[in-house]
């Protein structure tokens, strides 16, 4: 089939993740998440307050992280990057310059909401253009072009998954940035996104009058972002290629059939954030979604059998929040993340009840650092996890620096 070159709809027409020249570490969830919760703790107050800038600070030195969030006094990562949680509609753009959360932000700092819950509620309504962060649309408006981007990405995935084989059911930025976006901006339909780029990948697709749709360097890394997010919160997995364009992004921890029904999922219009992650919470997409990542991390942790030794005698086979001593559904529980540098040791370690254990991993059980249980609200409604302690005592052994990091960034 020959698929004829696509024409831009407009001049300036590119896809736009926050701002037109991202950090792309800032999408890091314990940087993003981290610094929305010093909003939270900070909200009313200046962007620039003293008190913003020593909770950035204190990310910064805790996370190691290479983006210098606080430059001044008078001039920290909001200044230029505020965008990054407007984009997403975490916090409102108040003109007076003062920290205002929306309810769904707040939700998310507070842990009413798990991370998988937010991630999935942004796939299903993020739409270019993002009246978040852009004020004049008239050229989309004039080329009645709308477009969500995250959720394209995933329906791409999984006609790839379906139609070819699994070797080629992924995306590359170069992919997105070359045929993707310009093929959505012409409102192609999803098959025909998904040939172009098997002809791509086999040399016979002639790229040649195409549109740059990512002109420059910066235009790439607004692309790459959107991957990214899919990456960071478990979507995708990435297998790396020789640079950043050639990375290749699978479908990870979400069926063909779950996008399928988060792609059908009928917003009527509704723009409340909060209302629709209810509306997705009862498909049970994200409680699937949150199952499988834990399964696999499980799976792909070489150690965890040694840990798990080492936990329930610690522990004495005993959960620590349940007080059930089957060993059969005992757990061991990382507190701070294999992923984000915890180690294999006991001051890392928690027994727990198997769903105790997925509540925990999936951010809906909290442990405050004096012991006190703090359940999502998803959690809090389920009459099997009503009676549970409200406050445990923490053995002497547990790092209390690995549940501050954890109550912090993840």
């Amino acid at each position: 089939m020959k698929i004829n070159p696509p024409k831009k709809p407009f001049l300036n027409y590119k896809w736009r993740w926050a701002v037109y020249t991202p950090t792309e570490s800032l999408n890091d969830p314990p940087v993003y998440l981290g610094i929305l919760r010093v909003l939270n703790e900070n909200e009313y107050n200046s962007f620039s307050s003293k008190n913003v800038n020593i909770g950035l600070a204190r990310i910064q030195d805790e996370l190691n992280t290479s983006v210098n969030l606080v430059r001044s006094r008078e001039r920290n990562i909001f200044r230029n990057s505020g965008q990054y949680w407007r984009a997403l509609g975490l916090i409102e753009d108040t003109k007076r310059g003062l920290i205002n959360l929306t309810n769904f932000g707040k939700k998310l700092a507070n842990g009413e909401i798990s991370k998988t819950e937010f991630a999935t509620t942004i796939i299903k309504t993020l739409e270019l253009p993002n009246t978040n962060i852009e004020n004049d649309i008239t050229e989309w408006i004039n080329s009645n072009l709308k477009i969500k981007p995250l959720e394209m990405i995933l329906n791409i995935l999984s006609n790839l998954s379906k139609d070819y084989n699994q070797h080629e059911a992924y995306i590359t930025t170069e992919e997105l940035i070359k045929i993707i976006i310009p093929l959505a901006g012409v409102k192609a339909d999803i098959n025909l996104i998904s040939e172009a780029i098997i002809e791509f990948r086999n040399n016979s697709l002639d790229l040649s009058n195409w549109p740059n749709c990512a002109e420059s360097s910066n235009d790439k890394r607004m692309a790459r972002e959107f991957l990214l997010f899919l990456s960071n919160y478990g979507f995708c997995d990435v297998i790396p290629g020789s640079d950043n364009l050639t990375d290749k992004y699978y479908l990870s921890s979400i069926s063909i059939n779950e996008i399928n029904e988060l792609i059908e999922i009928d917003l009527h219009d509704n723009k409340d954030l909060v209302d629709i992650e209810e509306l997705i919470r009862i498909t049970q997409i994200p409680a699937n979604v949150e199952r499988k990542k834990i399964i696999r991390e499980v799976i792909d942790r070489p150690l965890q059998p040694f840990f798990r030794k080492i936990v329930l005698q610690a522990y004495h086979s005993t959960c620590l929040i349940t007080g059930v001593k089957f060993e059969t559904v005992l757990e061991a529980a990382h507190i701070k993340p294999v992923k984000y540098k915890g180690s294999d040791e006991i001051y890392n370690g928690i027994c727990l009840r198997s769903d105790i254990h997925s509540l925990f991993d999936s951010n809906h059980l909290r442990i405050n650092l004096d012991g006190a249980i703090i359940l999502s609200e998803i959690a809090r409604r389920r009459e099997n996890y009503q009676n549970l302690p409200t406050k445990i005592e923490l053995p002497n052994f547990i790092k209390t620096e690995f549940l501050d990091w954890r109550l912090k960034y993840y």
